[in-house]
């Protein structure tokens, strides 16, 4: 914490000076605090302490700025909206320092989003003739999108239509525009048009998106409904829609067994049709989240996540997507809080997943593991919710509680034995090797193996077992060598080749392949204690010293940590010779 202090501290030296008043060093110290609250992520103490900041004074540089930033991303929309007023009427000036580097755009679509939320649609136009897409973009997408929606709500459909037919050289603006042409329509109650572009949308792109299969059948139970002379074909292709996507999927699960249910189901009840402009926007802004953090996160993709659980969140969808960005950003807390607003429907149960899992990324291994269990434990329950036990309980160390939920997994699968099941065979006799239990790991370790031959993982981690053991060395030699000729830039296989060199007794090739291993897997303790074996061994011992150092500092566990430390005090020889009088 006094590092990061420290840091701000330097950052606002220049302005310090300025601040000479008692009433101006109160609001400088609660800035302070702020800063340091949110670079400790902790959000709502940042924005209650820019809160005391901006009461007292309200020159401090750059907080309106970053008291903004965490009025966003901590979702309180009245301080955001408040915030963004001011800033879009004095903005910061340019390179203002903040959290997450949001500009103008990004308190122009605020301010638009808390417009949309209130309904206020004039103030919706005001506020988006400020926004500018991002630089570069090659159709003004956003901009686009925004207009459409501000006419739909207005109920002037075919004005709100007329933008999105364009971008045809732009697929990706071609996508968003289809997408919302679909939406529009199901609003403006023109189910057989909105039917056909939906059905267009998941022929064409698989429909990856389960909100957009369910909203092509939903309106085709409308178009039923509108059109008795073709509710048979409607209805046809509701169910052959709704059949495809994923199996798993809560959402298309739920809708499946409902229409099973009520076969004379219509598309209202069915759910899925957008309800409202913001509901619309509410999906724009999720798909744009989605896509802003599809390569790494992003922080405008915190900024979209909340502007869409502003303007529609009714909607369980918007609490979801919020609470990934959030977690994906490191935001535990504000992530957890975020999924607990999804209590109830298809994704209820997704969202206690999810929770559990951010307790276990935020440390809380303890909380994580009750919560899975309790899921696992539940009627209906499958393999996959043994394996997320079984993950918390590894990464708490706890291998044997692991081990057996992976065996409750395997019980669940429907087809065990299978190159697609291989992998839970193959962490189940990870898991048993790490709790020391050899003899019941290496036949799991073999069943992976023999399902998926080629899996250059499993084959490594397989053959430098038995290595290891100094079992079978012919046969740990050709698993490694496959491994290798699989993927011959792994550092790990690499490693594993080199050491299999070195247990051969051929020390100079070791070295060579070590070093190899060692430029790929820089920061991998266990690699520089091979590599220093193999250096002593050819007499390079100075080096061999200088390597098993440079191994002590990438923090190993207790046991390397001890070998490494003899080696140094006495030499691999007598290190060795200790080791195999202890092994008798």
């Amino acid at each position: 914490m006094r590092t990061r202090l420290l840091a701000v501290l330097v950052c606002l030296a220049p302005a310090a000076p300025a601040l000479a008043t008692a009433r101006q060093d109160a609001a400088l110290a609660a800035y302070l605090r702020g800063r340091v609250a949110a670079g400790e992520d902790d959000l709502a103490r940042a924005s209650a302490n820019f809160g005391v900041a901006l009461a007292t004074d309200r020159e401090v540089p750059e907080l309106r700025l970053n008291a903004f930033e965490a009025a966003l991303v901590s979702g309180d929309l009245r301080t955001m909206t408040r915030l963004a007023d001011e800033l879009a009427a004095n903005p910061p000036e340019p390179g203002a320092a903040s959290r997450f580097g949001f500009g103008a755009p990004v308190v122009a679509l605020a301010r638009a989003s808390a417009a949309a939320a209130a309904r206020d649609w004039r103030g919706f136009d005001a506020a988006r003739a400020g926004f500018r897409d991002p630089p570069g973009a090659a159709t003004p997408v956003i901009s686009t999108l925004l207009e459409a929606w501000s006419r739909a709500a207005r109920g002037r459909w075919d004005e709100a239509l007329a933008p999105l037919t364009g971008a045809e050289g732009n697929p990706l603006a071609r996508s968003y525009f289809l997408e919302h042409q679909g939406h529009i329509l199901a609003l403006a109650g023109r189910y057989a048009e909105a039917a056909e572009v939906y059905a267009r949308i998941v022929a064409a792109e698989g429909a990856s998106v389960p909100r957009l299969r369910l909203q092509a059948a939903s309106t085709a139970l409308e178009a039923a409904r509108a059109e008795p002379a073709k509710a048979a074909a409607w209805r046809e292709k509701a169910v052959l829609i709704l059949g495809g996507g994923p199996p798993a999927d809560p959402l298309l699960a739920d809708a499946r067994a409902r229409l099973a249910a009520t076969p004379g189901l219509d598309g209202r009840r069915l759910g899925g049709l957008v309800q409202s402009p913001g509901e619309g926007l509410a999906l724009l802004f999720m798909r744009l989240a989605a896509d802003a953090s599809r390569d790494r996160p992003q922080p405008s993709s915190l900024a979209f996540a909340r502007f869409a659980t502003f303007v529609a969140p009714q909607m369980a969808e918007t609490w979801l997507v919020a609470g990934d960005m959030l977690g994906r950003h490191g935001l535990h807390a504000l992530a957890i809080a975020s999924l607990d607003r999804v209590t109830a429907g298809p994704y209820a149960r997704s969202a206690r997943v999810r929770r559990a899992q951010l307790l276990a990324a935020s440390g809380d291994l303890a909380g994580a593991r009750a919560r899975l269990a309790a899921l696992a434990e539940e009627p209906g329950a499958g393999f996959e919710d043994w394996v997320r036990l079984a993950e918390v309980e590894r990464e708490a160390k706890d291998y044997r509680a692991a081990a057996e939920s992976l065996s409750r997994a395997i019980a669940r699968l429907p087809d065990p034995a299978s190159p697609e099941t291989a992998w839970v065979w193959f962490l189940r006799g990870a898991t048993l090797e790490q709790a020391g239990d050899w003899a019941a790991a290496e036949p799991d370790l073999r069943r992976a193996v023999e399902l998926q031959g080629e899996n250059a993982v499993f084959l490594n981690y397989l053959g430098y077992s038995l290595l290891d053991r100094g079992q079978s060395l012919d046969e740990a030699d050709a698993f490694i060598a496959r491994a290798f000729k699989a993927a011959p830039d792994n550092g790990a296989i690499i490693d594993s080749m080199g050491w299999s060199k070195f247990v051969r007794g051929h020390f100079a090739e070791a070295v060579e392949l070590l070093e190899q291993a060692r430029a790929a897997e820089p920061h991998d303790p266990t690699v520089a204690d091979h590599l220093g074996d193999a250096l002593w061994r050819v007499g390079r011992r100075i080096e061999a010293r200088h390597v098993w150092t440079s191994a002590l500092a990438l923090e190993p566990d207790e046991k390397l940590r001890a070998r490494l430390e003899r080696k140094l005090a006495v030499g691999l020889d007598l290190a060795a010779a200790e080791a195999a009088f202890a092994r008798r």
